[in-house]
């Protein structure tokens, strides 16, 4: 794992506590608890992770993609034997 990796971990642990907490502090009793956490769990780390990407700007995935596919036009490239293989 790479630090990025345990960074968003970390903070989607931190930021789903506070988010079920806050649920749990509003004077409202619902029929169905989880249908109301679950949706704001959703929200909460697709917020979460583009505040990482933003304060952070974190570009270790892009490179990773960016390898994979340089990796496969060499292997391309290595196998191509002229006009019409």
């Amino acid at each position: 794992m790479n630090p990025s990796s345990i960074r968003r971990f970390v903070l989607t642990l931190i930021t789903g506590y506070l988010a079920i907490f806050g649920i749990r502090q509003i004077p409202y009793e619902f029929p169905n608890e989880w249908g109301v956490i679950i949706p704001v769990l959703v929200v909460v780390y697709i917020l979460t992770i583009w505040l990482d990407g933003v304060i952070f700007k974190d570009n270790t995935s892009d490179n990773t993609v960016v390898k994979v596919v340089d990796k496969k036009i060499q292997k391309k490239l290595k196998n191509s034997k002229g006009f019409g293989d």
